[in-house]
C-alpha cells in the first residue's frame, strides 16, 4: 500500500508542476507586448503612404478598365464612342447620337483627391474597328504622384505605369 501511495503522490507532483508550468506569467505579456508595439509604432508611418498609393493604383485601374469598355462598346455596337475627361470626371459618350452611356466621378469618397490631367489628353474616341485617336491619360494624386497610361492609334490601351 506504501507503494501505491507513493505512486498517487509522485502523479499528483506532476499533475501541479504541469499546472505550474502552463500560460505566461504578467511579466512576459507585458514583454511581447512592448514588442509589438515598438514594431507597431516603426511601421505606421508607411502605413499612410501605402493607403494613398493603393487608391490612386486602384483608380488608375478603373480608368483603365473604363477606356476597355468603351473601345468594346464601340466594337460591339458598331458606333463611335467618345470618353471626354474632366479634372475629377470621365464620361462615355456615343458619339452618333450625343447620348451618356456611362460616367464615373473620382472625386468620391473612396478617391477624394485624385485628379485626371485634362492637359495630356482632354478626349479619346474610338472608332467602330476599335481604333482611337490616342493620347494619354495621367491620374494625379498630388505633384508627386501619378499614374498614366497611353492610347495607341490602333486602339491598343498600354500597360499603366
Amino acid at each position: 500500500m506504501d507503494v501505491h501511495v507513493n505512486l498517487m503522490r509522485s502523479d499528483s507532483d506532476k499533475k501541479m508542476k504541469i499546472k505550474n508550468e502552463r500560460g505566461f506569467t504578467y511579466v512576459e505579456l507585458l514583454i511581447a507586448l512592448m514588442i509589438i508595439s515598438i514594431g507597431a509604432a516603426i511601421a505606421a508611418p508607411n502605413f499612410g503612404k501605402l493607403i494613398k498609393n493603393y487608391k490612386l493604383t486602384n483608380a488608375a485601374r478603373m480608368v483603365w478598365l473604363d477606356m476597355h469598355r468603351a473601345r468594346m462598346m464601340a466594337i460591339k455596337q458598331g458606333q463611335t464612342m467618345r470618353v471626354d475627361f474632366t479634372a475629377t470626371s470621365y464620361s462615355i459618350v456615343r458619339v452618333d447620337t450625343g447620348a451618356l452611356v456611362f460616367s464615373r466621378n473620382l472625386n468620391s469618397r473612396a478617391y477624394r483627391g485624385l485628379t485626371i490631367d485634362t492637359n495630356t489628353t482632354a478626349s479619346v474616341s474610338f472608332g467602330t474597328t476599335g481604333t482611337a485617336n490616342g493620347g494619354t491619360v495621367v491620374i494625379k494624386q498630388d505633384s508627386a504622384s501619378s499614374k498614366s497610361f497611353t492610347i495607341a492609334l490602333t486602339g491598343r490601351i498600354g500597360k499603366i505605369s
